[in-house]
C-alpha cells in the first residue's frame, strides 16, 4: 500500500497521518506564520482536517455532564484536575464543580472553552439530563 503524499492535501484517513499533521501544525505554530501566508494557510487547512478526523474518531456525546466533558479534554490535553484552579478560581471551586455542589459560571464557561476549546453549549447545565 502506497502512502499519500503529505504535501498534497486530502483527508486523514489514521492515526499516523493525524499524527504527522499534528507535528506539522506544532512546527508551523512556532514559526509564527504571519496571516494570509501560505505556512497561514496550512496550518488553518491541517487544523480542520485534524479537527475533522478528532470528531470523527471522538465524538463528544452532547449527553454528557460538564465534568465528564471538562475530563474528556483534560486528558486530550494531558492535563489534570488540578490545572483547572487557575481557570475556575481556586482548588475549592474546582472540587465544589466536581462534587455537583456549583454550576460553572459564564467566566469559568469562557476560561474552559479558551483553554480547553469547549464549545460552551457543552458546559451548560440547564438543557442536560439530570
Amino acid at each position: 500500500m502506497t502512502r499519500p503524499d503529505s504535501s498534497k492535501p486530502h483527508v486523514l484517513r489514521n492515526e499516523a497521518e493525524c499524527n504527522a499533521a499534528v507535528s506539522e501544525i506544532d512546527g508551523l505554530l512556532d514559526a509564527d506564520p504571519e496571516t494570509g501566508s501560505e505556512a497561514y494557510e496550512r496550518l488553518e487547512f491541517l487544523s480542520v482536517l485534524v479537527q475533522a478526523f478528532e470528531d470523527v474518531r471522538f465524538p463528544v456525546d452532547e449527553t454528557m455532564e460538564p465534568r465528564e466533558v471538562v475530563d474528556f479534554m483534560l486528558e486530550q490535553k494531558g492535563l489534570a484536575r488540578t490545572d483547572l484552579a487557575e481557570w475556575l478560581g481556586g482548588r475549592s471551586r474546582v472540587s465544589e464543580f466536581y462534587n455537583g455542589k456549583r454550576s460553572l459560571s459564564i467566566r469559568q464557561i469562557r476560561r474552559l472553552t479558551e483553554n480547553l476549546g469547549i464549545s460552551a453549549d457543552l458546559l451548560i447545565t440547564h438543557d442536560r439530563k439530570r
